[in-house]
């Protein structure tokens, strides 16, 4: 997992971003220097439910997960950890320009 060191090291100067990405694919977590909304990137070896989601406590989240299974994963673990509010999807690659839909939730807690 790339990205959180940015939002614990906001956190602890009891500021907070208005919505964290949490991507279930490798992609730029750079966000902090480009001003951008808070992205954190997993990688296919970080396993759910073994995951330090604690800084996402009291946030929004947005989640894109890589398969089905990890997106309601990560679901539940971001609402375990104590998020405010939770969108997770899953979409299905058809072609390299096209997706089609998947699983998909929303929890406010």
């Amino acid at each position: 997992m790339r990205g959180q060191d940015k939002i614990i090291e906001m956190r602890k100067n009891h500021l907070v971003p208005e919505i964290v990405f949490l991507n279930d694919f490798e992609c730029d977590t750079d966000w902090f220097e480009k001003n951008d909304h808070a992205t954190v990137s997993l990688s296919n070896k970080d396993v759910p439910q073994m995951l330090d989601l604690r800084f996402l406590v009291g946030l929004t989240v947005s989640i894109s997960g890589s398969t089905e299974k990890r997106a309601k994963d990560l679901f539940e673990m971001a609402k375990k950890a104590g998020a405010r509010t939770v969108a997770a999807c899953h979409s299905i690659p058809v072609n390299q320009y096209r997706a089609e839909a998947g699983w998909g939730e929303i929890w406010h807690g």
